[in-house]
């Protein structure tokens, strides 16, 4: 009698007896030529540098109920799962490894480098899947992608070149979203813009013909040294008899124009605005249709360049109390606002983001928003309908996609140039001599691209593509994506504007966005705040059947 029942039902040992019995058994492996109705799911891919949180567990039981609903209904289901190599996270990851050891990625070099992110990959990312596992996920586990895997980088390459070809990728000098501390570029996106204290200064230029002065506005006077214009409203009565003067950089005592232009807000501040196309973007449009110099003045490292005069050297902070006070030294600070307005951060790190001119590479994502934006709903639904206004705002506003970063772990860029003659090669393989004048030394393209690049290709490029598989016949497009509302732009947008361009159908029927778990305040769950509930740990207490069902 020593054998007697539990008391109560036991999960654990059940539980991991099925989820061995499916693996071991295939059960979720799906084959084409099997009959049914095809209902194909890709998973949102985890990063590789992540561990399960309330977030994917929601995710995926989400998935789950609809793949085995499916199921139960006779269809032909697949469901892929896989994880991406998260460019940034990942290298910071490493880097925060060797830095324990002393060391940087310039002391090992870039082969070395990479070397060492594989080893670490190969030491640390089965851990999500093995989580995934954990939650009792019913993904065909035979089908098994990595953004980096050979059959992904194949079809990035084949993607970059072909919209190279194209005219949709481009390079060229643009301003750009810069992070001072993961040093690459951003896209827009990429950018998290938070509510923050400041001050407004307003700041009289005197006119250079002794006249008197005009007083602007700004939050940012370390920027005062980059600036060629001042812009004013070309129906501001207060400045008629201004536009076409010219106007002192204080302290520096450079001369620039002030200039009319509708798109200042008159309400703002003084209805004066500093122009500085370096280290704004919308100023660098403003310089670019009023042809104004343009003048950078802050580096990569957010320290003041030799173009700042008197503050060369010094970091943007200090530059910012220095000027402040030799302005208010000279006289002309009218004063000073409290302020609270949107300040932008890096994703990644949170550091604040900078403005910076650089020479990058772009999608002409403003040629391919207008299908993605008709294939809703024509094609696609997206439900909540609620979130139709903002994919719609998202891609009627869209600017051109910064798709190249300065770090070393991801899809390098398949361009090479001529050391000899300077020609631009673009190929999916290294070419092994210059096409223009014979030569035989080429060298590739140091960016990486952006991850949201390869993870944009993913329903596709996880069936197989750019072959024509039997996965891709029968279960493209995809019958449903469930993802967070906050990636809608991310990677949902994106991966409409590649589907239709390169499958010539949208990649799902449906995109379910389901809402973020939070605590119970409302604040958004992240192991910083120390608010997280590790799903783990609810599934070795309650199994993971509750952990699903709560």
């Amino acid at each position: 009698m020593a054998d007697t029942l539990p008391k109560g039902y036991e999960p654990h040992g059940v539980e991991a007896r099925w989820r061995k019995h499916w693996e071991e058994n295939k059960t979720f492996t799906p084959d084409p030529d099997a009959p049914g109705e095809a209902y194909s799911i890709v998973i949102p891919p985890p990063n590789v540098t992540g561990a399960l949180h309330m977030g994917h567990a929601l995710n995926l039981t989400l998935i789950d109920v609809l793949c085995r609903h499916a199921r139960q209904k006779g269809k032909n289901v697949l469901w892929v799962p896989g994880t991406d190599h998260a460019g940034i996270a990942t290298q910071n990851v490493v880097e925060r490894a060797l830095a324990k050891e002393g060391k940087t990625r310039q002391d090992l070099g870039r082969e070395a480098f990479v070397e060492r992110v594989w080893a670490w990959r190969a030491d640390y990312g089965h851990r999500i899947l093995e989580q995934i596992s954990a939650m009792g996920a019913s993904v065909d586990w035979t089908r098994l992608r990595f953004t980096m895997d050979e059959g992904l980088s194949a079809a990035v390459r084949k993607v970059f070149v072909q919209l190279y070809n194209e005219g949709l990728i481009y390079r060229g000098d643009y301003i750009i979203n810069w992070c001072s501390r993961c040093h690459t570029a951003l896209a827009d996106d990429e950018v998290e813009h938070e509510q923050e204290r400041g001050k407004l200064w307003k700041v009289r230029y005197r006119l250079a013909d002794g006249s008197g002065a005009i007083t602007i506005a700004t939050t940012r006077p370390e920027t005062i040294p980059g600036d060629t214009a001042i812009c004013v409203h070309p129906e501001d009565e207060r400045y008629a008899g201004l536009v076409g003067k010219t106007a002192l950089v204080p302290v520096l005592g450079r001369a620039i124009p002030i200039i009319a232009d509708a798109y200042v807000d008159r309400e703002f501040g003084t209805g004066a605005l500093k122009v500085t196309p370096c280290h704004d973007h919308n100023d660098w449009m403003l310089g670019k249709t009023h042809n104004l110099d343009f003048l950078q003045v802050i580096d990569e490292n957010g320290v003041m360049k030799a173009e700042a005069g008197p503050y060369a050297g010094l970091t943007k902070a200090q530059c910012r109390e220095n000027i402040v006070a030799d302005i208010e030294a000279a006289g002309q600070l009218e004063g000073v606002e409290e302020l609270e307005h949107a300040v932008g951060h890096c994703y990644r790190c949170h550091t604040v983001v900078e403005p910076h001119v650089s020479r990058q590479w772009f999608v002409a994502a403003t040629k391919l928003a207008p299908a993605a934006r008709k294939a809703v709903p024509e094609l696609t639904q997206i439900f909540p309908e609620t979130w139709l206004k903002t994919y719609y705002h998202w891609l009627d506003n869209i600017r051109d996609w910064c798709i190249s970063r300065q770090i070393w772990w991801g899809h390098r860029i398949p361009a090479w140039t001529c050391d000899a003659c300077g020609e631009l090669v673009v190929a999916e393989e290294a070419p092994s001599i210059c096409p223009k004048c014979g030569a035989t030394n080429l060298s590739q393209e140091e960016d990486v691209l952006d991850t949201w690049f390869s993870s944009a290709l993913w329903p596709f490029s996880t069936m197989g593509w750019p072959q024509d598989t039997k996965e891709l016949q029968r279960w493209y497009p995809t019958s449903v994506l469930v993802t967070g509302f906050d990636i809608l732009f991310f990677w949902v947008a994106r991966m409409m504007m590649m589907g239709l361009h390169f499958m010539g159908k949208p990649p799902f029927a449906h995109v379910y966005l389901h809402a973020l778990v939070r605590d119970a305040t409302g604040r958004k769950m992240s192991k910083s705040t120390g608010n997280v509930i590790n799903p783990l740990e609810m599934i070795d207490k309650y199994g993971c059947d509750a952990l699903r069902f709560t």
